[in-house]
């Protein structure tokens, strides 16, 4: 990559226990030289040029790195850093590793899935799709990282997690966030740490799903300081896996299923390391660890990205991986994605031009009242000849929508989620509207999307006025919204603002997006989310509150004890209901057409609720009044249909 960096350290000695005297290290700050001058002699090399720090004000500073060498042994390098001003300071610098970085991958396995191979071994020459000329050798995800300048090892000893409680099926995120926090709450040092846990599972809660990124820790202080990019699983019942075999494959199929293997767990781990998807870098067709094969064989053609990847990261993401920032690098540094740039995002003013054959839509109601969970409405209409077919995963985990932020000091961001998703599209077609409107409804798709808090904590968290664009991209189209003005009101009085300390919290943050949580290390956030409910009843932060809870009330929840999963609470369907009554009314109440998908996701919850207290009349009833109270606000009738097939199929 012909560039060159350092990370700086202060060294001390430190009295310890009995008073001995310590070396304790202290990191300080990273920097590089993009463009060095490389002089080669017999015993040694030579590297001179300008350092650029990454972070902090510095003076223009040189430096000079002699490397010498001696009968095969290597070093101390000597760096000599001169500042425009001052005294120059030298280093010595001893051989360490032939890695930029090194890892530790702690990898547990579910007792369900636990069978050869739980971690992928794969010949390059296996698969017939592949560049003629690659270069046959033997990847797993050691040497993958290993060819990227990244010394990874996995941990030779794993726990088996016994999945076979009665009753469990898939994970929930909640439920993977709780064994994350319960896997790294053994781990003795302090965040951040050159360490990630790696956890084959069976099958999570959306099957189309096939590996997930999931970081945000409780609490700053709980599993780790700083709680980000820890830890990803890989769900070994996705189809993808159907066919893998220990060893040499047979077949094509089972030669496909190892490399896909392979790639899933590289990818996952790649987020770890800071590095969001191709097409969120502003380089789609990026043949990297990073992109999607499918997206990629959508913009380029069929197998084209197996036909043309080589098994490797991009030169950008290289970079990073070996020279970039180490808090931006390391497991547990800066939040995930601050390495992408994303004060300034790539992307933010992109405009669909005329002809694209469909219309994005952002709206949301104008008005949120402080601390209230702000969710938007994204709406997706064909307005061509033709079908189209479109990427009905909205949900910014899934890399298909990014939502850009203007808050009200005029930084723009890119809303980053706390999960990040990798499955196959779940497509869906809308219908050209015919000329007498007949199928009105079946030419548009609509999703609501939860922004108010992702990875860089609370997204609205301050009063004012924000500005919100959404970008679309999945196969052939790529659509950008309306730009939507909202407004965030400021505290009523002074128990609000109080309050607003106790719930601008990671806790009750991850609560949100997780719908609840039944795991003890959320139990202050689902704390706040009940006095919420309770105490701003009849307004939409107690309706969405009380959503969260009922959600997580009304599921069953397994954690991980001793190695073993257990049922820690069993589904209370009429506590839910409870709790959600007050809402119920609020959104029957106000009647208000922009609250349509909340009410609509409310109500089916309520109606599963009945349903699995088995009161089948009390479900039908409640999915009657939704359908009739939708239809008079002008809902359109595929939603209604849909609505009434739900209420048909309980019996």
């Amino acid at each position: 990559m012909n560039r060159v960096s350092a990370d700086v350290y202060d060294r001390r000695l430190t009295r310890g226990d009995g008073g001995r005297l310590v070396p304790v290290s202290t990191y300080l700050e990273s920097w590089i030289v993009d463009a060095p001058v490389v002089s080669w002699s017999r015993c040694q090399v030579e590297i001179t040029g300008t350092v650029r720090y990454w972070r902090g004000s510095h003076p223009a500073t040189t430096v000079r790195i002699v490397v010498p060498w001696r009968h095969g042994a290597i070093g101390p390098a000597e760096v000599t850093l001169t500042p425009g001003s001052g005294a120059a300071a030298t280093y010595s610098c001893s051989f360490r590793s032939d890695s930029f970085r090194d890892v530790t991958l702690e990898t547990d396995y579910c007792r369900s899935i636990n069978q050869t191979p739980q971690l992928p071994t794969y010949d390059t020459t296996w698969h017939a799709t592949r560049p003629p000329d690659t270069a046959q050798r033997v990847l797993t995800v050691e040497e993958a990282y290993r060819e990227a300048g990244i010394g990874v090892t996995v941990d030779p000893v794993h726990t088996e997690i016994d999945d076979s409680a009665p009753g469990f099926a898939t994970w929930s995120p909640a439920e993977l966030h709780d064994a994350m926090e319960v896997a790294f709450g053994q781990f003795p040092q302090a965040w951040p740490s050159w360490n990630l846990w790696g956890l084959l599972a069976g099958s999570f809660q959306n099957t189309q799903v096939g590996g997930i990124m999931f970081d945000a820790a409780a609490t700053f202080g709980g599993a780790g300081d700083a709680p980000e990019r820890q830890g990803f699983a890989v769900f070994r019942d996705h189809t993808w896996f159907n066919d893998l075999v220990p060893g040499r494959p047979a077949t094509q199929d089972q030669a496909r299923a190892m490399r896909h293997f392979l790639y899933t767990w590289v990818h996952e781990a790649g987020h770890a390391f800071n590095f969001l998807h191709s097409w969120d870098k502003a380089r789609p067709d990026s043949l990297s660890w990073m992109n999607y094969d499918w997206r990629y064989d959508e913009r380029n053609g069929p197998d084209s990205f197996w036909s043309d990847f080589r098994f490797r990261f991009d030169d950008e993401e290289l970079v990073h991986l070996r020279h970039g920032d180490r808090a931006s690098v390391i497991m547990g540094g800066d939040p995930w994605a601050s390495g992408g740039h994303l004060e300034a995002p790539a992307g933010a003013m992109a405009e669909t031009q005329p002809g694209a054959g469909a219309e994005l839509l952002l709206r949301s109601k104008g008005y949120f009242d402080f601390m209230e969970p702000v969710e938007i409405e994204v709406r997706v209409r064909n307005t061509s000849p033709d079908p189209i077919e479109l990427d009905a995963r909205f949900e910014p985990e899934y890399g298909t929508t990014v939502v850009y932020v203007r808050h009200p000091d005029d930084r723009v961001t890119m809303f980053a989620p706390v999960m990040c998703l990798y499955g196959m599209p779940e497509t869906v077609t809308l219908e050209p509207l015919a000329s007498d409107l007949s199928n009105e409804g079946r030419d548009r798709y609509s999703a609501r999307l939860s922004v108010t808090y992702g990875r860089r904590g609370f997204t609205f968290a301050e009063p004012g006025e924000y500005l919100l664009r959404v970008v679309y991209t999945a196969g052939d189209l790529l659509l950008t919204s309306n730009t939507m003005r909202l407004r965030v009101g400021r505290p009523t009085d002074r128990e609000q603002d109080r309050f607003a300390h106790e719930f601008f919290t990671p806790q009750v943050g991850l609560a949100l997006v997780l719908n609840g949580s039944q795991s003890p290390f959320l139990e202050g956030g689902m704390d706040r989310l009940r006095e919420a409910a309770g105490q701003f009843a009849g307004s939409e932060l107690g309706a969405k509150a009380a959503y969260a809870v009922a959600h997580s009330v009304g599921n069953d929840f397994y954690r991980r004890q001793d190695d073993q999963l257990v049922r820690s609470h069993q589904a209370d369907p009429a506590e839910a209901l409870a709790l959600t009554d007050a809402a119920v009314a609020y959104y029957r109440e106000e009647g208000n057409r922009q609250q349509n998908l909340a009410y609509h996701q409310l109500g089916r919850l309520r109606a599963e609720l009945h349903a699995q207290a088995d009161a089948v009349r009390a479900a039908r009833d409640e999915l009657e009044l939704l359908r009739t109270d939708l239809a008079e606000r002008g809902v359109k009738k595929p939603v209604l249909d849909d609505i009434g097939a739900f209420r048909a199929s309980l019996s």
